[in-house]
């Protein structure tokens, strides 16, 4: 599971040099496309779907629920929230694609 900014300038969307000028990091759908790969599906076969509307659009690209990304159109390096908290104070995202309740739903179908 994997929560980015599209915005995000401290590891950026696109990939490239971090906000400090010490790391070079992979595209995030690069990344994401590498760990499917990695849990054996094909890259091509993932569904998107979408949360939110308007400036607040999250774009979700998931293989079979396992391999799982959001893309938040107006965060930056931010917690995705909808209350502002001391990381996101101003770019908020919707109730439904809260990080938290995400990540929680999605341990939930997971046994050990």
């Amino acid at each position: 599971m994997e929560f980015h900014g599209f915005n995000d300038t401290t590891i950026k969307y696109a990939g490239g040099n971090n906000t400090r000028g010490n790391a070079n990091t992979t595209d995030i759908v690069s990344y994401v496309d590498d760990w499917a790969e990695r849990d054996g599906f094909k890259v091509d076969a993932n569904e998107t779907s979408y949360l939110c509307s308007g400036k607040k659009k999250v774009t979700k690209y998931s293989w079979d629920d396992v391999v799982v990304h959001y893309n938040y159109t107006n965060l930056h390096h931010d917690w995705p929230s909808s209350f502002p908290n001391d990381d996101t104070k101003k770019a908020l995202t919707c109730l439904e694609a809260e990080a938290t309740s995400l990540i929680l739903k999605w341990f939930e179908k997971w046994t050990l």
